[in-house]
């Protein structure tokens, strides 16, 4: 049977902060976290109660040690081809990808979009993925006559609400939150929706998820996070031929973080039943300030086992992998992450602890956030979904990549931007 652990720390910060912006989603985190976070005298039980239960099995009779014998050889069985199919499948995801612009975008009326307000809400600049989104946003929306503004969240819900107002108070046309889960923010989109402004937000784990929660939302334009997850769950059990102890390091104040993580487990559970996987919590905050590679230190301290590393987003590698290295254990212990970032790209090609990057176009997923920005302005429908694809980046496939900036001819055989504004009708 597969031996899971789940281990989400309390967010108390977190809780507060979602309490005070009107949220009902950290009831359910943090019920949980409840259920989930192992304290030492925790695990002391556990391994208290593991110890007893080896002492009644060998305490059994002999038909019962036949029956765990014939268990084990189908456990065995199953393993082999859980690895087996891992392998199958991850050979295909490293493979490039197609494109099509999705059936329903259509021409930009220029006249709708000339001297048009767009303010895009940074949920954090300093990440690097969230910048390059930002830029190629930018770059998108050359020639349409649309103006744009910039508000860096900085991490911060307070942040993104002020940014808000403030884009209600400049009297913008379409106010684009890039990354904010917009449910911290609720009366805020409230606020921006009585003045007339439509509220579009992105990258929530998938494509419409968030305005189950808040309505008011104009769209909520993404792709299925899911799927890396999953094709990291494969790659964990391929590499470690089903016998790997996987440490998935999430960060749940991040909306599309629980669909991340969601498919790493479950394609471990299905695929590997001889793998154990364990779960902790870092939010966005902590990544950067020591927490995270504090605590990557001390829970491979503690288990010396582990020999995998999984990280929800690729910015978190950037302090997990020093932690490998100041343990000495960056030559045993194997990272993959996901967001196909040149600078985590980059540490995959020159042989650092991070092994795999799993990214997709990200011009591709900029073009159809413009192209969700530009539905608004003319009053259409919004095309949440742009089945934007993924493709997971090893050693093996880097050859001919130049992994120093994303350029999506070179890393997945395609020209995203292109395509879309020649259908847009907005010239070079």
């Amino acid at each position: 049977m597969t031996k899971t652990k789940k281990l989400l720390m309390l967010l108390p910060a977190l809780a507060l902060v979602a309490v005070s912006c009107g949220s009902d989603s950290d009831s359910d985190s943090s019920s949980e976290s409840s259920d989930s976070v192992a304290t030492e005298d925790t695990a002391a039980t556990e391994d208290t109660a593991a110890t007893e239960d080896t002492t009644a099995t060998e305490d059994t009779t002999a038909t019962e040690d036949t029956t765990a014998t014939e268990d084990n050889t189908g456990d065995a069985d199953a393993s082999s081809d859980g690895v087996e199919e891992a392998k199958k499948l991850f050979a295909a995801a490293a493979e490039p990808v197609t494109f099509a612009v999705p059936a329903g975008v259509g021409p930009v009326d220029l006249a709708a979009t000339e001297g048009k307000k767009v303010a895009i809400i940074n949920l954090i600049a300093a990440v690097p993925i969230l910048t390059q989104w930002q830029d190629e946003m930018t770059e998108a929306f050359q020639g349409s006559g649309v103006e744009l503004t910039y508000f860096d969240g900085n991490g911060n819900p307070a942040e993104w609400a002020r940014g808000i107002e403030n884009a209600i108070a400049d009297q913008a046309d379409v106010i684009f939150l890039l990354g904010v889960p917009a449910q911290f923010v609720a009366p805020s989109v409230q606020d921006a929706v009585d003045a007339g402004i439509p509220v579009l937000t992105s990258l929530q784990g998938t494509a419409g998820k968030t305005r189950a929660e808040v309505p008011e939302l104009t769209a909520d334009v993404g792709y299925d996070y899911r799927v890396p997850g999953e094709m990291m769950g494969q790659w964990a059990v391929a590499d470690s031929e089903g016998k790997g102890n996987i440490l998935i390091l999430s960060s749940d104040d991040n909306g599309s973080s629980p669909d991340v993580w969601g498919g790493i487990e479950a394609e471990i559970d299905r695929l590997c039943p001889d793998c154990t996987h364990s779960r902790v919590d870092s939010v966005l905050s902590e990544w950067g300030d020591g927490t995270l590679q504090n605590r990557t230190k001390s829970l491979l301290q503690a288990d010396p086992t582990i020999t995998h590393v999984i990280s929800v987003y690729d910015a978190m590698t950037l302090a997990i992998e020093p932690a490998l290295v100041e343990l000495g254990l960056d030559n045993d212990v194997k990272v993959a992450s996901f967001n196909g970032t040149p600078a985590i790209m980059a540490n995959v090609e020159s042989g650092t602890a991070v092994k795999l990057d799993v990214g997709n176009p990200n011009m591709w997923m900029s073009a159809g956030m413009v192209d969700a920005v530009f539905s608004a302005l003319q009053g259409e429908d919004v095309i949440e979904d742009h089945n934007v694809p993924f493709r997971a980046f090893t050693v093996d496939n880097l050859d001919g990549i130049d992994t120093s900036v994303e350029d999506p001819q070179n890393w997945y055989g395609i020209d995203p931007l292109s395509g879309y504004r020649a259908i847009w009708g907005i010239a070079g």
